[in-house]
């Protein structure tokens, strides 16, 4: 017999006692008396960890040890009644399908979720769809095609709407007592999939929300202005804060995306990281569940090496955060200017030969090292172009500097202008100046707020790479060559989230590289993965995609040696991942994962630890192929 649903304070058997907890759903917690009958649920033990389980796999609906539908049921009453078994949000565009039994198609609601299928806000507020289809093995897209198959693929069979701690606990003392692979979703934008799984429990934090400003937030070594956000709070919850009390908060650029999920943990970049640091710089105080189900605090003063990890060790690998304490700062205004210059012509003027519009492009790049050393930001993208029957190359770039006028930031870019006059660009640049607000106003568009972009890697140019005319040239070749020859689109972000900015605290997890990096780079395939019309890509075809990225990817590499790239926006699925996520620290992170998550409750790809894990019968074929997450998690055989 289950005991009934309790709200009780933490008991001081626990790792550390939470003595500020930010939430009321913090406060709502499991307790050891409530699992002393009900075994499904009981703790861990990090100190004496119980052998992992010696099955291979963890356990499948197939398996003889997969929980009976009576235990489920049993579980989700313990829960109170927060247990889901949600089905692909597609499901109404299929006639017969594996996941539901009998008719699903409904012409109505089909149609309306192909409408909204490339709006990432559909797929964040759905409790298991995500932006990375590709991830599912593609296993219930829509169609007009209503006779073809949808499964549930790499989705979860069962998620759990957390609304409190201790829904977050009895769900990962579950997953963990039960062998049963877990997965977390706050708003599902990772581009790599990591917040899916097939056969797997889902803990939804989506529902963790909350946003508290506070002005004098003091610890034993902070004071001043601090965010307080919950797990499930998005960028677009916060930005009436920012207004609020006229302070500058850093965000993740897209709307729908989540503040503390892989944003924050992963690193967190923004407009402000060459002046304040990454967001994982500025994060004071994390709460979070560990894979004990524990629920711990992580600050300078408790759980110091969970604290390092968790601020730029990736998100889904040490546990499950509940809240973040992340510091704020006065306003700060800035301003910019945009430039834009393309081979195809514009205004009657001829577009310009492909020989200067790289020259152009390579002026630019000789400025970075200026920008960041201004506290600011260059945000541009090359991308292929289309004007009629003609197709060319066009360039444009916003830059952004803190507390400047429009006036200041033009005479700071006049060298640039007259470079560019004086290789013949000038006649075909926009060039605009304005006064703006703070960074991540509700009406900029970002890359992460729609469904696109199947193929994307990254990499950290170092400072190096801007400093004498030869590495320019060399930094615009292998731009060049991965842009013409490869056929992609490029983004480029110039800041420099040096250890000399005014971040809180930059001895963190975070690649090392980004304290020597002037601009990170982003390479993407620029096709969609699926528009809503055409057929889906398939898997081999993808795979291919992917390993051609991977070669020409491989000139960024080659001129960037020791330096490495942005796991949120890189690709997990490359080969040198452990040094190319986080270099040097990533043994460091090694022993933390092995500490407190000794039985591998939390696996990602491309994540701490994860070469010891594999996703075997997946569609895309794993090492060999392309790593979807619609197979069986297993133990590597050694």
């Amino acid at each position: 017999m289950f005991l009934p649903s309790l709200t009780f304070l933490v008991l001081p058997t626990f790792l550390q006692t939470i003595t500020a907890l930010n939430f009321a759903f913090e406060e709502i917690q499991l307790t050891e008396a409530e699992t002393l009958s009900n075994p499904s649920i009981r703790f861990g033990d990090l100190n004496n960890p119980a052998p992992p389980s010696a099955e291979p796999c963890k356990v499948t609906p197939q398996d003889q040890d997969w929980p009976t539908d009576t235990e489920w049921a049993d579980f989700n009453a313990t829960l109170g009644g927060v247990l889901l078994k949600p089905r692909p949000l597609a499901l109404p565009c299929y006639n017969e399908t594996t996941v539901g039994g009998g008719s699903t198609y409904n012409a109505t609601r089909c149609e309306a979720v192909k409408s909204g299928w490339g709006n990432m806000a559909l797929h964040a507020n759905d409790p298991i769809s995500v932006r990375s289809q590709w991830a599912t093995g593609d296993s219930c897209v829509p169609t007009g095609q209503p006779n073809s198959k949808c499964s549930q693929g790499g989705y979860p069979v069962y998620v759990i709407n957390a609304t409190t701690v201790r829904h977050v606990q009895m769900a990962v003392n579950f997953a963990r007592n039960k062998n049963i692979r877990v997965v977390v979703k706050n708003s599902g934008h990772d581009f790599n999939g990591k917040n899916i799984g097939a056969h797997s429990l889902s803990i939804w934090v989506h529902n963790l929300k909350g946003a508290e400003y506070h002005a004098d937030y003091t610890t034993s070594n902070y004071a001043g202005r601090a965010l307080v956000v919950g797990a499930g709070t998005q960028a677009s919850d916060v930005y009436s804060i920012r207004t609020t009390y006229n302070t500058t908060i850093q965000l993740p650029g897209g709307a729908t995306v989540g503040v503390v999920g892989g944003y924050a943990q992963g690193g967190g970049h923004s407009s402000y990281s060459s002046l304040y640091g990454l967001t994982a710089d500025n994060v004071l105080r994390i709460h979070a569940v560990t894979a004990d189900g524990k629920f711990v605090t992580a600050d300078p003063d408790t759980n110091q090496d969970l604290y390092w990890a968790f601020r730029g060790g990736g998100g889904g690998n040490f546990g499950i955060v509940t809240s973040m304490v992340i510091a704020a700062f006065p306003q700060t205004p800035l301003a910019s200017s945009s430039i834009s210059f393309s081979t195809l012509p514009r205004a009657g003027q001829p577009g310009l030969s492909v020989d200067t519009f790289w020259q152009g492009v390579e002026t630019y790049f000789s400025y970075g090292i200026a920008i960041c050393e201004e506290g600011g930001l260059g945000y541009d993208f090359i991308r292929h172009s289309t004007s009629g029957n003609s197709t060319g190359l066009t360039f444009t770039v916003s830059i952004s500097l803190p507390f400047k006028t429009a006036s200041e930031v033009r005479e700071f870019l006049q060298p640039l202008r007259d470079q560019l006059r004086e290789i013949g660009i000038m006649r075909s640049v926009q060039d605009e100046s304005t006064n703006t607000t703070p960074d991540n106003d509700a009406s900029i568009s970002a890359i992460g707020d729609t469904v696109h972009h199947t193929l994307i890697a990254s990499r950290l140019f170092q400072r190096s790479n801007f400093a004498t005319p030869s590495s320019l040239s060399e930094l615009r070749a292998a731009v060049r060559y991965f842009v013409e020859e490869g056929g992609y689109d490029f983004h480029g972000q110039t800041y420099n989230p040096s250890l000399e900015t005014d971040a809180y605290d930059t001895d963190n997890a975070v690649h090392p590289g980004f304290r020597t990096a002037i601009m990170h780079a982003q390479g993407y395939e620029r096709t969609h993965h699926w528009d809503g019309v055409e057929p889906v890509v398939p898997v081999a075809e993808q795979a291919q995609r992917h390993d051609r990225m991977q070669s020409y990817i491989q000139r960024w590499k080659e001129i960037t040696p020791g330096s490495g790239s942005y796991m949120n926006e890189g690709d997990a699925q490359t080969k040198d991942w452990k040094d190319a996520f986080w270099g040097e620290n990533y043994e460091r992170l090694e022993g933390v994962k092995r500490k407190f998550d000794p039985w591998g409750m939390f696996w990602v790809l491309g994540g701490v630890g994860s070469d010891a894990w594999e996703v075997r019968g997946s569609s895309g074929g794993g090492r060999e192929g392309l790593f979807t997450q619609d197979g069986t998690l297993c133990k590597v055989e050694i």
